[in-house]
């Protein structure tokens, strides 16, 4: 198999003749054009053998002209649909192009974005969210505004060929986490919004990804998507094991992305075998729960590929006897 066909093969639930795997980290894009920062990405994918070309999202367009964050209502009101000419898109469509025509069609190009309310908090400040919370006719119309330009965003990478997207939201967190949102809240300002995203991707590998810790998952499994990525080592999350017993989506996830920097190399590789050995090696993309740091030992790097690749070859044989 070529990664395209592994990776796709992975998502539909079918034998592969390895896991697929994939990791992925920062490279000061902002400060960089989309060219560099596709050679940094490429470098990274081709050092370790990655199976998914997945890109980070590191520009970060302006809430508006002139507005740096949200001090009332009427600031939301001042945040318009766009039509994606601004510098920040511009230099992420050239960092997709630019990873499409280096890979060609053998390897994917996976891009990440982030659900309509991270969009104005990355940039507003996660602490101004009750401004949008507790003034829901001025959110629902600026919220509106942003899901346009993200779906207009969504349908322009599919137009470049990007084969899928890793799309962070916030909905899954409950309010055990101070990250966390009640039901109701999900249900009135993120699902509705994040539906018309999913509908706007249809075409490309859906890859959900609800953030952080504290999840209920029940809470997105009713959107339609592909594939599901989580920190499954994270707090209160749920494994690997009790995730495919509940869904037969594809699965990623495996590796603790926020102690693996620290973690001795061989109980990193039982992380990884054990990540595995739950799901039997079927309908999952191994890979870390979030964004590693990108400090973490190129031999840190090494020993996850090289662990997928030790269970890949003692058990692989048996995954192609179950298929057929």
């Amino acid at each position: 198999m070529n990664k395209m066909e592994r990776f796709h093969a992975a998502v539909k639930g079918e034998a592969v003749d390895r896991v697929p795997m994939t990791f992925w980290l920062h490279f000061v894009t902002d400060a960089l054009d989309g060219a560099e920062s596709a050679r940094l990405h490429a470098r990274l994918i081709r050092e370790y053998d990655l199976d998914l070309a997945k890109v980070i999202s590191d520009y970060r367009p302006k809430l508006a002209e002139g507005l740096e964050t949200l001090e009332t209502k009427e600031d939301m009101l001042k945040i318009k649909v766009k039509d994606l000419s601004e510098r920040e898109y511009q230099e992420q469509f050239r960092l997709l192009r630019v990873m499409r025509a280096d890979f060609g069609d053998d390897v994917p190009v996976i891009d990440t974005s982030f659900d309509p309310i991270q969009q104005v908090l990355r940039l507003a400040g996660g602490e101004k969210r009750n401004i949008i919370f507790d003034n829901p006719k001025e959110a629902h119309l600026m919220l509106e505004n942003v899901t346009e330009t993200l779906c207009r965003y969504m349908r322009h990478i599919k137009s470049i060929g990007v084969d899928g997207v890793l799309y962070s939201t916030h909905a899954a967190i409950t309010e055990a986490s101070p990250a966390g949102v009640s039901d109701d809240i999900v249900k009135e300002f993120y699902h509705p919004y994040e539906k018309a995203v999913m509908d706007a991707m249809e075409g490309m590998v859906r890859i959900v990804h609800p953030c952080l810790t504290h999840l209920d998952m029940d809470r997105i499994l009713g959107y339609d998507f592909e594939v599901l990525s989580w920190w499954d080592r994270g707090t209160e999350c749920p494994s690997l094991a009790e995730m495919r017993a509940k869904t037969d989506r594809c699965l990623m996830g495996g590796f603790d992305h926020a102690g693996v920097i620290n973690r001795p190399l061989p109980k990193l590789q039982d992380e990884i075998f054990d990540a595995l050995d739950q799901v039997d090696g079927r309908g999952i993309i191994l890979s870390p729960g979030c964004t590693i740091y990108s400090q973490v030992p190129s031999r840190t790097l090494r020993t996850v590929r090289d662990a997928v690749d030790q269970w890949s070859a003692a058990n692989i044989s048996g995954l192609r006897l179950a298929a057929q």
